[in-house]
């Protein structure tokens, strides 16, 4: 309750009693403020001094291993279009060789592979399928943006209706180029090892008899190609 001072004297501004509300802030509140403030200045500064390092280090850690991964896998592919071939197209087959390396090393070899093709092999009806079976990096390199990598793949080589299976291991020495990485050296890790050849099953599944034709005056036509040879059950082949 505000009173009015009655003393004639005062002559000065009205008094407040002690205890009474006013209309400013509380002192309390005000210094919580101040203190969260300079709290959250503290946090501004630390952001400034620890977190800027702390987000430069995450974000490097991830342009490396995205590095890492894409080196990894441009190094399979490479080892892939290197070992696969196709007679029937084998410039294509070059040319994919070629878009996987760089340097003049690479080039120059594969150059002399193409120039050393002759129409025998051209016709020659074989195809190499190649799969990755393992690999990975051993060296990368951030700065020069180079990686070293190892190789493992499986290729399979078909000629009419007979394969050969063989392993092989590779270190490629890969650099990016123009965000693509190729292989500016390739050598063999160890020997070839085979994993077998043999005979392609039919395309159903079966193994196709031979042709069969009978013999003159046997009274049997000859069965169409691929149809089976007609055979006879307990009754008389009329030839006895």
């Amino acid at each position: 309750m505000i009173q009015r001072n009655s003393s004639p004297q005062s002559g000065g501004p009205e008094q407040v009693e002690s205890g009474a509300p006013t209309t400013g802030r509380p002192k309390g509140l005000t210094a919580s403020l101040i203190a969260v403030g300079v709290l959250l200045l503290a946090a501004v500064v630390a952001l400034g001094v620890f977190g800027v390092p702390y987000v430069r280090a995450l974000t490097t850690d991830r342009t490396t291993a995205e590095m890492r991964d894409d080196a990894l896998i441009g190094a399979q592919q490479v080892a892939i279009n290197l070992n696969n071939a196709d007679s029937a197209n084998l410039d294509q087959s070059i040319e994919n060789m070629r878009s996987s390396v760089t340097g003049d090393e690479m080039t120059t070899y594969l150059q002399t592979v193409q120039d050393s093709i002759t129409d025998e092999l051209r016709n020659s009806g074989s195809k190499a399928d190649t799969e990755v079976v393992q690999s990975a990096l051993t060296e990368l390199n951030t700065d020069d943006r180079t990686a070293t990598a190892l190789v493992v793949v499986r290729v399979t080589t078909t000629q009419g209706n007979q394969f050969v299976k063989n392993q092989l291991g590779m270190r490629l020495g890969m650099v990016e180029v123009d965000g693509v990485w190729k292989a500016q050296s390739a050598d063999p890790i160890g020997s070839r090892l085979d994993l077998g050849s043999g005979t392609l099953p039919a395309t159903d599944g079966s193994t196709p008899a031979p042709d069969a034709t009978p013999a003159p005056g046997s009274g049997t036509e000859a069965p169409a190609s691929g149809a089976p040879a007609p055979t006879t059950e307990g009754g008389d082949s009329g030839g006895q």
